[in-house]
């Protein structure tokens, strides 16, 4: 009888791919890890003179490492969900949600500059904003619907130059926001350590967005060297963050790294 053929290989491809899916978030948190810890490494390294820059941006990025991976994973998740963005005018909604952003943004600024300014009790300033936020979040979200449907029934000229007219004012407004946003920065030092938790967040948001990219769901150079890259990241981190004064100056100029880095010493 001719020899049977070798049995097939038991490996699963479902198996395989959740492996190589689950290597290449791993590479993707420690880049993305790595480039959202270059703001804040900047500050840190300028207060903690007994370690190198280097090893400041490797400890920062090793505290961030865990929850990027879990931000990369629930944003690949929450794919499913942000398809009913897409379809024929998914740009259109698109552009009406970051209008109503920015109009929100700015109108939150001014309405918080006036009551900074006419109202010296804290309490009621701060039941007043709340109340007042939601009014304009409420009336900016339907101005804005009704400008998304206006847009969309208009013709094709008429459209983009609507659209460009509102999209430079809501530019000059966010600009106006920013420029008061460094004002207020520079003032003292807690200003400035806000300003840099909000900067943080913002850099680990768009590393994470990045990361979370259907295109780079499947990587197989990411899926090698990725965890091999981000257990070196996690050893030399974990033995820079060893220093007080290092962590005392993660306190104090960056914030929003310190629970995790907290922890990654278990302290």
């Amino acid at each position: 009888m001719p020899a049977s053929s070798p049995p097939p290989s038991t490996s699963p491809p479902e198996a395989t791919s959740l492996v190589m899916r689950f290597g290449t978030a791993v590479g993707l948190a420690a880049m993305a890890a790595l480039t959202c810890a270059l703001p804040a490494g900047m500050r840190v390294s300028s207060a903690a003179a007994a370690e190198s820059t280097p090893r400041v941006w490797f400890a920062l990025a090793a505290a961030a490492l865990g929850p990027m991976v879990a931000a990369i994973v629930v944003l690949r998740s929450a794919r499913e969900g942000l398809r009913a963005f897409g379809g024929p005018g998914s740009a259109l909604r698109a552009f009406g949600v970051a209008l109503w952003l920015a109009t929100l943004l700015a109108g939150l600024s001014v309405f918080g500059s006036v009551l900074q300014a006419t109202t010296h009790h804290h309490a009621l300033a701060g039941v007043t904003f709340a109340f007042g936020a939601v009014a304009l979040a409420a009336g900016s979200g339907v101005a804005c619907a009704r400008i998304t449907s206006i847009l969309r029934d208009a013709p094709r000229g008429a459209r983009r130059a609507l659209g460009l007219a509102l999209g430079v004012g809501a530019c000059v407004a966010l600009g106006w926001v920013g420029l008061g946003f460094v004002r207020a920065a520079s003032g003292d030092r807690p200003s400035s350590a806000a300003a840099g938790t909000v900067v943080d967040v913002l850099a680990f948001a768009l590393a994470a967005l990045f990361g979370a990219r259907r295109s780079l769901a499947a990587r197989r150079p990411l899926a090698l060297f990725g965890p091999p890259v981000a257990v070196v990241m996690l050893a030399v981190g974990a033995s820079a963050l060893r220093d007080p004064s290092l962590v005392e100056a993660i306190d104090e100029r960056a914030p929003a790294f310190a629970p995790a880095a907290s922890l990654l010493v278990f302290r």
